[in-house]
C-alpha cells in the first residue's frame, strides 16, 4: 500500500494579487533590490524592511500608511519568494490609475514576468472602470520603454529632475536683451488666467501622481492660513504682455522639512525671451529664503532651461519618460 501525504511546500508559484497581510515585506526586499537607493529619493516616500520586520504582525503592515498604498496590485511567486511586482494607485480623477513599482528580480528577467503583469493591471483597470493607466519609466531603460510601447503605451514627454542648495546658487546675469516686460507678483484675482497658461505650456499628465488643479494658482485668505497651519508657503511671479495678458509665470512652493520646488512656464510665443528673467528671480528670492535643497522638475527637451539651469548650479538628477494607455470599451 502506497501512502502519500501532502507537500510542506504551500507557496504559490508564479501571479497572483498582493496579499497585505504577508507579502509586503517581501515586497519592499525586491524594490530594495532593483531600485536600491532612489527608493528613497525625496517626493518617493516609501517604508521600509528596517520599519517593520518580516516577523512584525499583519496588522501593523496594515495600519502603515505606506504599505496600504501597495495593496492594490499584484506579484510574482517563485518557490516563496516574491520576485516581481507591480503596484497600481488610485488618483483624484475618475478612471484615472498610476503603475507604480514595476519590479523583477535580476534573476528572473527575460521570462515575460512584466508582460504578463503589466497585462493582469490593464485587466484590473478595465473591470473597475478605468479608462487611463499612466507610468514613468527611467528615459534610459530602452527595454522597459520598449515593451509599454508594445503593449500600446504611447509617450506623453519626459521630465528630468534638477537638484542644488540655496547655499550653492549661482545668480544669473541679466543684460538688456534679457530685460523683457516687468516682473510681478500674480494678482489674487488671475489665478483663472495662470492655470490656463500652465495648461497651455505643460501637458497635464506631465504632472504626478496628480493632474495640476484649477486653484493651484489661487491665493487668499483661507488659502493663506491653511498653508501657514501645514507649514507651507507659495508665491508666484508673473510676467504680462502689452495687453496684460500673463505669458510667464514662475513659483516657488516650500513647505516646511520638504525642498524648495519651482516651477517655471512660458507662453509658446514668448519662449527663448522671459527664461532668464524669470528664472533669475527665483533665484534671488530663494537667496533670501531658509538653507534648503532646490528642485526643479522641467520638460527634458527645453534646451534653453537646461542651459540656465546649469549656469545657475543645478544638477540633472533623472529624467522620466511618462506613458499612457487610453482604454477602449
Amino acid at each position: 500500500m502506497i501512502v502519500t501525504a501532502p507537500s510542506q511546500d504551500q507557496s504559490h508559484n508564479g501571479l497572483r494579487p498582493i496579499n497585505l497581510n504577508s507579502d509586503i515585506p517581501g515586497i519592499l526586499r525586491l524594490l530594495e533590490t532593483v531600485f536600491g537607493a532612489s527608493l528613497r529619493a525625496e517626493g518617493r516616500p516609501i517604508i521600509t524592511s528596517n520599519e517593520l520586520s518580516a516577523q512584525s504582525p499583519a496588522i501593523l503592515w496594515r495600519l502603515s500608511p505606506a504599505a496600504a498604498k501597495l495593496g492594490l496590485g499584484f506579484v510574482w511567486e517563485a518557490n516563496g519568494r516574491i520576485v516581481g511586482n507591480v503596484t497600481v494607485l488610485t488618483t483624484e480623477m475618475p478612471g484615472r490609475y498610476l503603475v507604480v513599482n514595476v519590479a523583477v528580480h535580476p534573476d528572473h528577467r527575460r521570462k515575460g514576468i512584466a508582460r504578463l503583469l503589466m497585462n493582469r493591471v490593464e485587466n484590473l483597470v478595465r473591470q473597475r472602470g478605468g479608462n487611463q493607466i499612466l507610468l514613468q519609466v527611467v528615459k534610459q531603460n530602452s527595454a522597459a520603454i520598449e515593451l509599454y510601447n508594445s503593449l500600446t503605451y504611447t509617450t506623453i514627454g519626459s521630465m528630468t529632475q534638477w537638484r542644488t542648495s540655496v547655499s550653492r546658487l549661482r545668480r544669473l546675469e541679466l543684460n538688456l536683451d534679457h530685460a523683457g516686460p516687468p516682473i510681478r507678483e500674480l494678482k489674487r484675482h488671475e489665478w483663472r488666467e495662470a492655470y490656463a497658461l500652465d495648461r497651455k505650456t505643460l501637458h497635464n499628465d506631465l504632472h504626478w501622481p496628480e493632474q495640476l488643479k484649477p486653484d493651484e494658482y489661487k491665493t487668499g485668505l483661507w488659502a493663506g492660513i491653511v498653508n501657514f497651519l501645514n507649514g507651507r508657503q507659495s508665491e508666484t511671479w508673473a510676467i504680462g504682455n502689452a495687453q496684460n495678458q500673463l505669458v510667464g509665470l514662475a513659483k516657488i512652493h516650500s513647505e516646511w522639512g520638504r525642498s524648495h520646488h519651482l516651477s517655471l512656464r512660458v507662453h509658446p510665443s514668448w519662449q527663448g525671451r522671459l527664461e532668464r528673467p524669470l528664472l533669475a528671480k527665483l533665484i534671488r528670492r530663494l537667496q533670501s529664503m531658509s538653507r534648503r535643497n532646490v528642485q526643479i522638475e522641467h520638460p527634458d527637451d527645453d534646451e534653453l532651461v537646461n542651459a540656465l539651469l546649469q549656469e545657475a548650479n543645478f544638477q540633472p538628477r533623472r529624467t522620466l519618460t511618462h506613458m499612457r494607455l487610453d482604454l477602449t470599451r
